[in-house]
């Protein structure tokens, strides 16, 4: 699950589901590295939001983004046994999104939907930080938990920045349950 932060969602909010892959190469005692592969999307909505006189732009109270991500993390096991291990992760990968209003046309191609001279990308570098745990049977199959932040170098997930609180980017904190099947 999903949960963004934004300048329409201040709090954690508003779940959603994204789809995951990873490759774990786990072969060493402490330091590993994981590899991730992320598609989902999530929607930041405040339909009270006011920023200024509108009269003059038209500044979206819903935002729904589409994302993919590929991002690798270090890990650094906190504990780690044959059947089960405790780690923390700081990743460093590539986040493209695309945002949409609530008629689905993209946002940034509504140039009065934002402060004038500000322009959009699609395309972010990501940060995520991580805190996970695994637990294998005796098949090889496990399950797999990470709770993450995502720290995006980004504004615009829900297409607002200057009208909005530029000093933070945006951010969505991923809860991940899996199955597991070690190799």
């Amino acid at each position: 699950m999903a949960f963004p932060k934004t300048d329409l969602a201040p709090s954690y909010q508003k779940p959603s589901f994204n789809t995951a892959a990873s490759f774990h190469f786990n072969k060493n005692k402490r330091l590993n590295i994981s590899l991730w592969l992320n598609v989902g999307e999530v929607v930041s909505e405040n339909r009270e939001v006011i920023f200024l006189d509108q009269s003059e732009f038209q500044i979206n109270d819903y935002a729904s983004t589409s994302y993919q991500s590929l991002h690798a993390e270090p890990t650094l096991h906190i504990f780690k046994k044959e059947k089960w291990g405790l780690y923390i992760a700081q990743g460093f990968g590539f986040f493209r999104y695309e945002t949409y209003d609530e008629n689905n046309q993209k946002l940034a191609d509504q140039l009065n939907s934002r402060a004038p001279g500000e322009t959009v990308s699609n395309f972010t570098v990501i940060l995520p930080s991580s805190l996970g745990g695994y637990y294998f049977l005796p098949n090889k199959f496990g399950i797999h938990g990470r709770v993450s932040i995502w720290n995006t170098q980004t504004d615009y997930l829900d297409n607002i920045s200057s009208f909005g609180n530029p000093d933070n980017n945006d951010n969505i904190i991923n809860l991940q349950l899996s199955i597991i099947k070690q190799f």
